[in-house]
C-alpha cells in the first residue's frame, strides 16, 4: 500500500514538472530575427549544454532505482523535446528556414512528430540551418531513444525476474517456503 502510495506521489511529481517545464517553455520569449551566425552559435552551446547535462543525467540515474530511471528518462525527453521546439520555433523567425511552423504550438507539435517518427510533412524544415538543427535533433533522438530503451527494457527485464519462478522451484513459488514475493 505505502510503495504503491509513493509510486503515485513519484508519478505525480514527474507530471508536475512536465507541465512546470512545458509552461516554461511557452513562457521563455524566443529571440527576435537573429543573424545566422548568432542563431547557430546560440543553438550549438544550447545543444551542448543538453548533451552534457543528458550524460551527466544518464551515469547518475544507472546508479539510481528503476523507478528514478524511468522519471529521470521522461524528464530529459521533455527537455530535450523542449529544447529543440524553443529552437525550431527561434530559427523560424529567420526567412526561409522552415515552412508552416509559426507559433510555439507548431514547433511543439512538429518536435513530438519528428521524435514519434511520423513526420507527416506540413511542417518541415526548408532552409539549410534549420535542416542543419533537424539532423542533429534526429541524432539526439536516435541516441536518447537507444539508451531510454535500454534502461528501460533492462526494468521490464528485472521485474519478469522477480516474479519468475527460480529453476527448480515448484510452479508459483518465487522463493523458499514461506517467503512472500510482492
Amino acid at each position: 500500500m505505502r510503495r504503491q502510495r509513493s509510486r503515485r506521489q513519484s508519478v505525480a511529481a514527474t507530471v508536475v514538472l512536465m507541465a512546470a517545464a512545458t509552461a516554461g517553455y511557452y513562457l521563455l520569449p524566443v529571440p527576435g530575427r537573429m543573424q545566422k551566425a548568432s542563431w547557430a552559435l546560440m543553438f550549438s552551446v544550447g545543444a551542448a549544454v543538453l548533451g552534457v547535462l543528458i550524460l551527466t543525467a544518464i551515469s547518475k540515474l544507472m546508479r539510481a532505482g528503476a523507478n528514478a530511471r524511468i522519471r529521470g528518462l521522461v524528464l530529459l525527453l521533455t527537455l530535450t523535446v523542449l529544447f529543440f521546439s524553443w529552437s525550431d520555433d527561434s530559427v523560424a523567425e529567420l526567412p526561409g528556414q522552415f515552412v508552416q511552423l509559426t507559433s510555439k504550438t507548431d514547433s511543439l507539435y512538429f518536435n513530438v512528430s519528428t521524435l514519434a517518427t511520423v513526420g507527416f510533412g506540413d511542417v518541415h524544415p526548408a532552409g539549410q540551418l534549420a535542416r542543419a538543427a533537424v539532423t542533429l535533433q534526429i541524432v539526439f533522438n536516435l541516441v536518447f531513444i537507444g539508451a531510454a530503451v535500454s534502461m528501460i527494457s533492462g526494468y521490464f527485464r528485472t521485474q519478469a525476474h522477480g516474479r519468475m519462478p527460480a529453476p527448480g522451484d515448484q510452479a508459483g513459488q518465487a522463493g523458499p517456503p514461506g517467503h512472500r514475493s510482492g
